[in-house]
């Protein structure tokens, strides 16, 4: 019994932390967020992006910054018509999960009927919402052009086209 009384103990510690968490993301960190990336969205605004908080769950909110769609210079052309594919994506998020620690996660542009599979995602780091500074915030937004770059740059979406049909 002592071992549940114990084990009880430290649950709802857990518990009171992320209640603690939570708190801290609605009163400071998911502001800081915002307003660090409507900063930098309005000194550099040759990038076409949007900063936006994503409201949808409760307590499982995020803040982004993304790129808006785009053309990506890829014609589709068939005797019936001329279709411009557009390149999604390309985001980074400061997330909340489950337990109120925030996960910050890019996800990766994509064509639109030209790849196979939709957007992919990477996780770059959870931390304490109290981590999150606009130090921290402008460290990862270089992290994501870094990740744009590399992804604009690199040939790995030639294999798995979707194949059309004729």
């Amino acid at each position: 019994m002592d071992n549940i009384e114990k084990l009880g103990q430290e649950l709802a510690q857990v518990f009171f932390r992320i209640e603690e968490r939570r708190n801290h993301w609605h009163t400071i960190t998911r502001e800081t967020a915002f307003n660090t990336l409507k900063e930098i969205a309005a000194r550099f605004p040759m990038f076409d992006w949007v900063v936006d908080i994503n409201e949808a769950w409760q307590n499982m909110e995020s803040v982004y910054i993304m790129f808006n769609y785009s053309a990506s210079g890829i014609v589709e052309k068939n005797p019936s018509s001329v279709i411009q594919k557009m390149k999604k994506g390309g985001l980074l998020s400061f997330s909340q999960s489950r337990n109120g620690q925030i996960v910050t996660w890019v996800a990766y542009p994509f064509i639109d009927g030209i790849t196979q599979d939709g957007p992919k995602n990477a996780t770059l780091e959870t931390v304490e919402p109290e981590e999150i500074d606009k130090a921290f915030i402008i460290r990862f937004v270089e992290k994501f052009l870094e990740e744009m770059i590399s992804w604009e740059n690199d040939s790995r979406e030639e294999i798995g086209f979707i194949k059309k049909h004729r």
